[in-house]
């Protein structure tokens, strides 16, 4: 029987190898969601954390944005109240999701400061994310961070001569950096240096991106043996439902494994509303509403 993703509450995520989560988002044939969520602001609602409202809305990945290495925390509302604290620590955050859990690593250039070092990808912000216990690391920029394709391979080959085990994402989801975001050159460097899985931005999200374009990138990536990521980092993540169901629809016809949405809607986390849609119309209801009934 094939394993799918939406049945790891079934395993011990915390347990799975690389080639094990590698294997179930394949054999998961494109119902993979992954949810960003902002950690350095307070979530929407009070008394649980962004992760929390991720997992309970579907999400099989969830990948902590702004989150300081060095000072790694999940920020919550309602501090004080029923004697909640204003934050939870990313072992909590692990074992009241039940889910893979993974974080920005920003490959900057040498030599820029307008970001904190523990955002950035140094050995030693690697390193502790290992030690952390993050299951997977996403390598890519945020707007006026300077990062390029070439910073990414670097970081890559970093990342992986840190830990043979950590699952490696990489690439662009928007025009956030220098030089050619989307050159399918350098596709099977990325592969070489070690990564598990790239990313472009979906369809309907930057300039020019169609489906075609989309379908393209992931013959590329898995024609590089990778798994493929297709985005939704430009804010349209808080865009309407209708929205969302297009560009899902068009990222699973255009090959995806994984489908992403963005933290650009309220609290930094996209409106659950645009979860649940996504993964609606990647997986259908049964598997939808098993994968939100299926909660630590």
């Amino acid at each position: 029987m094939k394993k799918r993703i939406f049945d790891l509450t079934s395993h011990d995520v915390n347990n799975m190898t690389r080639a094990e989560i590698v294997e179930c988002i394949k054999q998961s044939e494109g119902r993979t969601m992954m949810v960003e969520n902002v950690v350095s602001i307070a979530p929407p609602l009070d008394l649980v954390s962004g992760a929390e409202i991720a997992a309970a809305f579907g999400a099989d990945m969830i990948t902590l944005n702004c989150l300081d290495i060095f000072n790694p925390r999940a920020e919550v509302t309602g501090a004080g109240n029923h004697g909640v604290k204003d934050h939870f620590t990313i072992e909590e955050i692990r074992d009241l999701t039940g889910r893979l859990i993974g974080c920005n690593l920003e490959p900057v250039p040498f030599g820029f400061t307008d970001i904190e070092v523990g955002r950035s990808v140094t050995r030693e912000t690697v390193e502790y994310a290992v030690e952390l216990g993050m299951h997977y690391i996403m390598l890519t920029g945020n707007p006026g961070m300077n990062v390029s394709q070439e910073t990414i391979l670097d970081a890559i080959r970093l990342c992986r001569e840190v830990s043979q085990n950590i699952v490696i994402i990489a690439g662009k989801m928007h025009g956030g950096g220098v030089g050619n975001d989307y050159n399918l050159d350098i596709v099977s460097d990325f592969a070489e240096a070690g990564a598990d899985i790239m990313m472009f931005p979906a369809p309907y999200t930057t300039s020019s991106v169609s489906p075609d374009i989309a379908h393209q990138m992931m013959d590329a990536v898995h024609n590089a043996g990778m798994l493929g990521l297709l985005a939704i980092g430009t804010s349209q993540e808080g865009a309407s439902e209708s929205y969302i169901e297009q560009v899902a629809m068009a990222s699973k016809g255009a090959g995806a494994d994984i489908l992403h949405i963005g933290d650009g809607g309220y609290g930094g986390i996209a409106p659950p509303e645009n979860i649940i849609r996504m993964g609606m119309t990647i997986r259908g209801r049964r598997h939808q509403f098993k994968r939100m009934a299926n909660r630590r």
